[in-house]
């Protein structure tokens, strides 16, 4: 009666040791995926350079040779501003955290260097849009329609993700 025993107990432990087996091949092969899947994303799905961007719009909206040179210059523009705005704030933004690194912070002096930031913000969004609409007065409706799509998925997280994938 023992061997009967003994060979039900080895029976299971068998069907044990094959259930282990197959445990052990199904997560190596679901881990293997999700190394696949983040090594495609990181290959694939890279950040473009600002100069393969703004050559990719050029591209998608088609621009005629004037088209290009009033998109070079809002380029130029637009570059213009952001260094002139950053220099302009980076010392102020400083001085802020001198202030309130201090035991007692002015406050009367901080909310006065803010201001001033939030100013030359103002000043850079108010320069920055007469800059686009008088790129988008060059565009015909469509490349205007086409070019405010693009603009509007490069700030949505996934969609770049997405149109790559459909992309031709």
């Amino acid at each position: 009666m023992t061997s009967l025993v003994d060979g039900g107990t080895a029976a299971r432990v068998r069907g044990r040791s094959l259930w282990l087996w197959v445990a052990l091949a199904l997560s190596l092969a679901v881990n293997a995926f999700f190394v696949g899947t983040a090594v495609w994303w990181a290959t694939t799905a890279r950040m473009l350079t600002p100069a393969e961007r703004f050559q990719q719009i050029v591209t998608d909206l088609s621009l005629s040779d004037d088209q290009r040179d009033a998109f070079r210059q809002f380029i130029v523009t637009a570059r213009r501003g952001t260094r002139q705005l950053r220099d302009n704030n980076l010392p102020l933004l400083r001085k802020v955290w001198e202030e309130l690194g201090k035991p007692q912070p002015d406050q009367a002096l901080i909310a006065k260097l803010v201001d001033q930031a939030t100013e030359n913000r103002r000043v850079y969004q108010k320069t920055m849009t007469a800059a686009l609409s008088q790129f988008l007065a060059d565009l015909k409706p469509d490349q205007r329609a086409r070019f405010i799509d693009l603009t509007e998925r490069r700030h949505d997280p996934t969609a770049w993700r997405l149109r790559r994938l459909v992309a031709p």
